[in-house]
């Protein structure tokens, strides 16, 4: 074991020196700013599809043929389901049989009634040369008005079994169920050959194209959804064009379209909803999925903000790292923060160790450790505007 000393000396002797091993890490970095902002409370929430339901039988029948199955995109028109139609197709003809006759009869009833004009206005003539008594004049007169009887009597006959044969053929498009919207199938219910109802769903499908973000805010923030230095108590004024919802799932941030605050508040949760629609035109989005955004709930006040690249989130614990000078030498030190909300760009933070115009790294701080030396090879400036 003595001799072992010696050598274990040696090694440690000529280890090369932590500098030596490890140059400056090249990072980028942009100064800490305070900015006038707007209070913003991060919500969380779940995707909704803007429209779902089962697709149903309007008339009972054998299904013949379905013809999507689940996951299938569906456009507004195309055939989902048919059913058998010989029943119909029968009924109607002979629905329009029975219209031809009638058809027949009021050609019939037309003449007649022609033939009895005529016979009254002859028998007028006699009656007024005295070649004919008043009673077989009442007799023509009685068989005119018989006959128009007769024929207006037919003639709805024949409206009400036309209107027979356009319920039909409403009943045999009926048999062919097309999709609603655009969308996609979820759950399909039955299949060929099987006897439906009507009512009885085909298919259930979620709409496509736009999706809604069902966000839970806290009810103390029910008048406080505002735009600008607008009153508290006033109605939704939601300014969308800044607002984004992160998708979990995707990892991605969505643009809204349109929100609206449904004024509901929730007996347990003590939250209300406000629904933010999405663009889904893609159909990378679910129905189901977690959804979070940061919204606004307060008016514009001077705040510390840096980029959200520069934010590094550890479990439970929030820090950035900013450039300390020392020496001619710059180091990486690291400064817990607490995010206070996230708007645009930038991360709304509250930090004793942090003041306005501090550098703080923005790229290459994934692998920093405090007391690291760094080399800032650019120092960009944060974008533009109002966060």
């Amino acid at each position: 074991m003595l001799r072992l000393l010696p050598a274990l000396a040696i090694v440690v002797g000529i280890a090369p020196s932590a500098d030596a091993q490890f140059p400056p890490a090249t990072v980028r970095a942009v100064p800490a700013k305070t900015r006038e902002v707007q209070r913003h409370h991060r919500v969380t929430g779940s995707l909704r599809a803007v429209a779902r339901g089962d697709v149903a039988a309007l008339e009972e029948g054998r299904v013949i043929e379905v013809t999507v199955r689940e996951g299938a995109d569906v456009r507004k028109g195309d055939v989902i389901a048919r059913v058998d139609t010989r029943r119909l197709q029968a009924q109607k003809a002979q629905l329009q049989a029975t219209l031809q006759t009638s058809a027949a009869l009021i050609a019939q009833y037309q003449a007649e009634l022609r033939q009895a004009k005529l016979d009254l206005a002859r028998q007028k003539k006699l009656v007024a040369s005295n070649a004919s008594t008043m009673e077989e004049f009442e007799h023509r007169e009685t068989a005119v008005a018989v006959a128009q009887a007769q024929l207006d009597a037919e003639q709805r006959r024949s409206a009400e079994i036309q209107s027979q044969i356009d319920l039909v053929q409403i009943r045999l498009d009926d048999m062919t169920v097309r999709a609603p919207y655009n969308g996609r199938i979820v759950e399909r219910h039955t299949e060929p050959g099987e006897w439906i109802r009507a009512g009885e769903p085909f298919v259930t499908m979620v709409s496509s194209g736009q999706v809604e973000a069902w966000l839970e805010i806290p009810e103390r923030y029910l008048h406080g959804l505002i735009a600008g230095e607008t009153s508290q108590a006033g109605p939704l004024r939601l300014d969308v064009s800044a607002l984004a919802v992160n998708v979990r799932g995707s990892d991605r941030s969505y643009p809204v379209l349109s929100a609206r605050r449904v004024a509901d508040v929730q007996n347990r949760a003590r939250t209300f909803p406000l629904v933010l629609t999405l663009d889904d035109a893609n159909g990378a989005l679910t129905p189901g999925m977690s959804v979070d955004a940061w919204i606004p709930v307060g008016p514009r006040k001077p705040q510390l903000t840096v980029p959200k690249d520069a934010v590094i989130r550890s479990g439970r614990t929030e820090y950035v790292f900013k450039a300390n000078e020392a020496d001619g030498a710059l180091t990486a030190a690291q400064v817990p923060v607490t995010v206070l909300y996230e708007t645009g760009e930038f991360a709304v933070i509250a930090s004793d160790a942090l003041s306005d115009g501090d550098p703080v790294v923005v790229e290459g701080n994934e692998r920093l450790t405090s007391g690291a030396p760094i080399l800032i090879v650019e120092s960009a400036s944060p974008a533009p505007g109002q966060p």
